[in-house]
């Protein structure tokens, strides 16, 4: 197949193998350095209630960011300035106040523009574009647990509520939508996101050779296990990845007529063939 590109990140979750320093673990602050223009929201109360105030145990201005309506339309954005890997969001009601979150939505972009949705469960992001498709959406019911929502914990506005995501997510944007907020309060909110820089491994080469990386060989012990491919074609058809463990065990990833197909092979006898993909994705 004709490729002009492929992006290859290797992600690790799980104990911590020895030698690996705080970088290596990936949670680092990420939003405390920031400067204030890296920060954006819908709306205001005053200048002292920016979002240039949201920092995680900060007390300058009025102790955080607040909006002038407390409604779902309203949203805070950071700018990490760099595609970044995010594990881990902590958040934290305005200083001094009454004014703090009980559930929000968690959202990233690479662009600014298209947002994908975080679910716990599965970390699966869905697209939107804008905040028409969501504002759209039938109410949530608080006796429900929502899966794309962060349920918090807290009763004032100084405690830190910290969520670990199940799986790292890859962007330069995060934006958080307060969903429900202190009934004797308004949205109040100082935030911090934890992670480390994005590695990857970018190559080129004209479809007619293979491509061969070999993921780090050190032993590691991690309770799930991923592999983030990223690429461009000019051809509908062509094997996009094979991998080779142990057993006669394989993988392959191709691309067939715009379709794409996941081939597991458990030895030469026994393998398996799922259509990953129905809709083609070839442009």
């Amino acid at each position: 197949m004709s490729a002009c590109g492929v992006r290859c990140t290797e992600t690790w979750m799980g104990q911590r193998p020895a030698g690996l320093n705080s970088i290596e673990v990936c949670h680092s602050p990420l939003v405390s350095n920031l400067l204030p223009s890296s920060f954006r929201s819908s709306s205001q109360l005053s200048g002292s209630h920016g979002p240039g105030f949201a920092k995680l145990n900060r007390r300058e201005g009025a102790g955080g960011w607040s909006p002038p309506t407390s409604d779902r339309y309203q949203w805070l954005e950071v700018d990490l300035g760099e595609r970044t890997q995010i594990t881990a969001v902590a958040t934290q009601g305005r200083y001094g106040s009454s004014d703090w979150l009980t559930a929000y939505l968690l959202m990233f972009s690479d662009t600014g523009h298209n947002w994908r949705q975080y679910r716990q469960e599965d970390s699966i992001g869905r697209e939107v574009r804008g905040q028409d498709e969501l504002q759209t959406s039938s109410p949530r019911r608080k006796d429900r647990k929502d899966s794309r929502t962060f349920q918090l914990s807290n009763s004032n506005a100084d405690s830190v509520v910290q969520h670990k995501l199940q799986h790292p997510v890859i962007a330069r944007y995060v934006r958080l939508i307060p969903l429900d907020w202190n009934p004797n309060g308004r949205i109040g909110l100082r935030l911090e996101t934890y992670g480390c820089p994005y590695n990857s491994d970018v190559v080129n080469f004209d479809g007619r050779s293979g491509l061969l990386y070999r993921l780090s060989p050190q032993l590691r012990q991690a309770s799930k296990e991923s592999f983030s491919l990223r690429f461009k074609t000019l051809r509908n058809s062509g094997i996009l990845l094979h991998a080779e463990g142990r057993s006669e065990h394989s993988l392959t990833l191709e691309l067939e007529k715009g379709k794409l197909l996941l081939l597991l092979q458990k030895d030469f006898l026994t393998s398996v063939r799922l259509l990953v993909l129905m809709r083609s994705i070839c442009h």
